[in-house]
C-alpha cells in the first residue's frame, strides 16, 4: 500500500471484471490491462481532472495529484454521494477502505449507501466492523438499527437503535427511527413515547409527525393524531407526506363520524336527500362547479364533526357545515364520475336518499 495519502495501489488479480461491458471481461494481457485503465480512468475522472490511473504490471495505480483544491479518497467519495452519484461514490469508498481499513468515515458512509441502494448484508457487515472498533459511534447504531430494519429483523433494530439512544439521548433520529420500529412490532405505548420525543428534537420534520399521526391512529387516540397531521400540513401541505396526512385526517373524520351516528347518519342523509333536490335538472358543468369548488375548500381541510363551524362558497349562497358540505360534494361526484374516490364513505347515507328521492 503506497504512503502517499492521495494514491492507492491495487492487485490487478483483484479486479472485478463484472465491472467491465460484458465484451471485455475475458480479455487478457495488455488488452485487459487497457480495458481497466479505460474503465477506472472514467470511473473516478472528476470535475478538476485530478485523477489519474496507471494500470501496469500486476498492478493498478490511481493517484490524485496534490493541489490545494486535492481531498482525501473518503472526501471525496463522500461528496461523490451527496451529489447523488451512488456508483461513484461507493466505488471510492471501497478504494479508501482498502488504503486505510479502519477509516470510520469511510466505513460509515459506504455502509449508508449500501444500505440506501439495498444492499443489505454489506451495510450490516461493515457497520459492525466500524462499531466494533468505535463502539460510541451513535449514528453509527442508528444506520445499523435502519439497516437491520429494513431486513425485518425487528429485534436486532431495536436493540441497535436503543443502543443510539443511550449514546445520544438528544438526537430527534434515534428516537424516530426506534419509535417507528417499536410501534411496527407491536409495542406501541414505547413506540409513540419515542415518536413523541422525536417532534419536540425534530419539530419541522414532517416525516416524523407524519409517523406520530400513523401510530396514535392505529391506537385509536384521534384527537392527538389528528394535530400531529396538522402539523405535517403546516409544514408540507402539497407533498406527499401532506396528501398522507390528509387522507389520515379523512380517516379520523370518518371513524369519527360513525362513532357518532350509527350505520345511517340522519343528518348526513338529509344533506345528501337535499342535495339530491338541489341538483335535479342541473347540467353536468354546474354540478362539477359546485363539486369541484367543495373539492378544493376541502384541501384547506372541513371539520365535518363540528355542526357550529360554517363554510362560504362562490358557487351558492349560504353558510354550511363542513359535513353539509361533504355530503354535497358527495353527491355531487356520484352524479359526475361515481368511480371517484373521495375518501370519506357516504354510501349508506346515498343510497338512503337516493331512495327516497326517487319515491318522491
Amino acid at each position: 500500500m503506497s504512503d502517499n495519502p492521495h494514491e492507492v495501489l491495487l492487485a490487478l488479480e483483484d479486479f472485478d471484471r463484472t465491472q467491465l461491458p460484458e465484451s471485455q471481461r475475458e480479455l487478457q494481457g495488455d488488452e485487459f490491462r487497457s480495458a481497466v485503465q479505460d474503465h477506472l480512468a472514467a470511473e473516478f475522472l472528476d470535475g478538476m481532472g485530478a485523477a489519474e490511473v496507471v494500470v501496469t504490471g500486476n498492478r493498478i495505480i490511481i493517484r490524485w495529484t496534490d493541489s490545494a483544491l486535492t481531498k482525501s479518497v473518503t472526501e471525496r467519495g463522500i461528496d461523490y454521494l451527496k451529489a447523488g452519484d451512488y456508483g461513484k461514490g461507493i466505488a471510492t469508498l471501497r478504494l479508501a477502505i482498502q488504503r486505510d481499513p479502519p477509516d470510520a468515515a469511510a466505513l460509515f458512509n459506504l455502509a449508508m449507501a449500501l444500505s440506501d441502494r439495498g444492499d443489505l448484508d454489506e451495510s450490516v457487515e461493515l457497520l459492525e466492523r466500524l462499531l466494533k472498533d468505535h463502539p460510541s459511534h451513535a449514528h453509527g447504531w442508528v444506520a445499523l438499527g435502519v439497516a437491520h430494519a429494513r431486513q425485518n429483523n425487528d429485534a436486532a433494530a431495536i436493540e441497535a437503535l436503543r443502543m443510539a439512544v443511550r449514546l445520544n439521548p438528544q438526537d430527534g433520529y434515534s428516537h424516530k427511527n426506534l419509535g417507528a420500529i417499536l410501534s411496527k412490532s407491536g409495542d406501541r405505548t414505547q413506540g409513540i413515547k419515542h415518536l413523541r420525543r422525536a417532534t419536540e428534537l425534530l419539530p419541522s420534520d414532517p416525516a416524523t409527525w407524519l409517523n406520530l399521526g400513523l401510530t396514535l391512529e392505529d391506537a385509536d387516540e384521534l384527537d392527538e393524531a389528528d394535530e400531529a397531521y396538522l402539523q405535517v400540513l403546516s409544514i408540507d401541505p402539497t407533498g406527499q407526506l401532506g396528501q398522507r396526512a390528509e387522507k389520515g385526517r379523512s380517516q379520523i373524520a370518518e371513524k369519527t363520524f360513525r362513532a357518532r351516528g350509527g350505520d345511517v347518519r340522519p343528518d348526513a342523509f338529509s344533506y345528501c336527500l337535499g342535495a339530491l333536490q338541489r341538483f335535479e335538472g342541473m347540467a353536468k358543468p354546474e354540478i362539477q362547479k359546485i363539486s369541484f369548488e367543495i373539492a378544493m375548500l376541502g384541501t384547506r381541510g372541513l371539520d365535518v364533526n363540528d355542526p357550529e363551524q360554517k363554510y362560504k362558497l362562490n358557487s351558492i349562497p349560504g353558510k354550511f357545515s363542513g359535513l353539509h358540505l361533504l355530503c354535497i360534494e358527495y353527491v355531487g361526484f356520484q352524479l359526475i364520475d361515481p368511480s371517484i374516490d373521495l375518501g370519506f364513505d357516504l354510501s349508506a347515507e346515498y343510497a338512503e336518499a337516493l331512495r327516497m328521492h326517487k319515491k318522491g
